[in-house]
């Protein structure tokens, strides 16, 4: 089989999304499976990533079972965007709706059995009009719905999906050549690795769409300005140009989600100190510090009772620490708007134990805890959980004052 340029960038492209797919395959799938809406986005993510498959495979080697599986897959998508969606809005999509996608899927069922000859080029006219006319109808629903039936995390995962679908209608329309539309290379990958990222940060509730729009356009000007610059120096023409842009889209897009999904495990697989005070001894403040101790962030520790605190002024430590209970190396500095001996009794802290944070675990008797955490191997996170730590030490401190 000849490999032509567009045949060349249209498989780069759909590889790179393949292998996206299967990122957030792995990522959705290592989650709580057991949830029916985590099934039916899975659902969804193998009918794509079965029918990217098999076109590489009827691109490549020209194996009619593989143009048949291409089709039925295509016919699937409609239904597999509804199910989610229904899932999403936790309501049915109306009977007419459901009707037109399940129909739809077994008429190109029973289309994909007709060779080639003879349907082309109106069987992909048909295909296109219906998965066109399905994925508008969805996005009618996402947009019509009635955002006060769901929460905030809700309709945050609905409009990541609104999100994709403005980029997957107009992107489909590349997909249905030859025959249809003359493009360089078929833009469908590009909006299936876009899906991705926004799957791979739904897990991250902190990045807001507007970061995201402004990731992915930072994204897709690099590639623009990248693509075309090797187009000027080889000298391939406007369409060599626009299929380089797209293939180093698709590869950028294809590490930042893999960059993403090692982001998500290694959060995961953070041995956080939250985790300490969700499972630690609670008991008595002295085995909740010791416990402490051995956890890696904070390995290495040390526990100041008041006996061990002889060469400082304790009223000064007391008072500096009861307004900041947890103070770092940062507030000894010189031009640190703390008082001055405040600062000097830090300073001889932070050197005699040779810590950078200190916390404080109870006030009578004054007890503190003293770690090394150098600021260049934290993460501002660390810092508000070692807060959320002193703070469990204290109510158990306080309630042990209190039985």
């Amino acid at each position: 089989m000849t490999f032509d340029d567009r045949l060349v960038a249209d498989t780069i492209t759909s590889l790179a999304a393949l292998f996206g797919l299967l990122i957030v395959i792995s990522v959705v799938g290592g989650r709580d499976i057991a949830d029916p809406l985590s099934r039916r986005f899975l659902f969804g993510l193998r009918v794509v990533a079965v029918l990217l498959a098999c076109r590489i495979l009827d691109w490549i080697s020209g194996v009619a079972v593989f143009h048949f599986s291409t089709i039925v897959a295509a016919g699937l998508l409609p239904v597999a965007t509804l199910l989610l969606t229904e899932g999403l809005l936790r309501r049915h999509a109306p009977f007419a709706l459901k009707s037109f996608a399940a129909g739809g899927a077994l008429l190109f069922l029973l289309l994909a059995m007709v060779p080639e000859r003879f349907a082309e080029p109106w069987r992909m006219t048909l295909l296109l009009l219906f998965q066109f006319s399905g994925f508008s109808a969805i996005g009618w629903l996402v947009v019509s719905r009635d955002r006060a039936s769901l929460s905030a995390a809700e309709n945050r995962t609905v409009e990541r999906m609104a999100l994709s679908l403005l980029l997957i209608i107009p992107f489909l329309v590349t997909d249905y050549r030859p025959g249809l539309f003359d493009v360089p290379v078929r833009l469908g990958g590009i909006a299936i690795l876009f899906l991705c990222w926004l799957t791979i940060g739904l897990g991250r509730a902190s990045l807001g769409h507007r970061d995201t729009i402004a990731a992915f356009a930072v994204v897709a000007l690099s590639s623009v300005f990248a693509g075309l610059a090797l187009g000027g120096i080889d000298d391939i023409g406007w369409r060599g140009s626009v299929q380089a842009v797209v293939i180093v889209l698709s590869a950028t897009l294809l590490a930042v989600i893999y960059n993403d999904s090692v982001g998500l495990a290694a959060e995961r697989r953070r041995d956080s100190l939250l985790k300490h005070m969700a499972e630690g001894d609670l008991t008595d403040s002295a085995r909740f510090l010791r416990g402490l101790q051995n956890h890696t962030l904070a390995d290495g520790a040390l526990i100041l009772r008041a006996a061990d605190l002889g060469d400082f002024d304790m009223k000064v430590l007391a008072r500096a620490l009861s307004r900041v209970p947890v103070r770092s190396v940062a507030d000894a500095h010189p031009e640190s708007p703390v008082d001055q001996d405040t600062r000097e009794q830090l300073a001889w802290l932070f050197e005699k134990y040779e810590a950078t944070h200190v916390l404080l675990a109870t006030t009578d008797p004054l007890t503190l805890v003293v770690l090394n955490m150098p600021a260049l191997a934290t993460s501002p996170g660390v810092e508000m959980e070692l807060r959320a730590v002193q703070r469990m030490a204290m109510l158990i401190a306080q309630r042990e004052q209190s039985a």
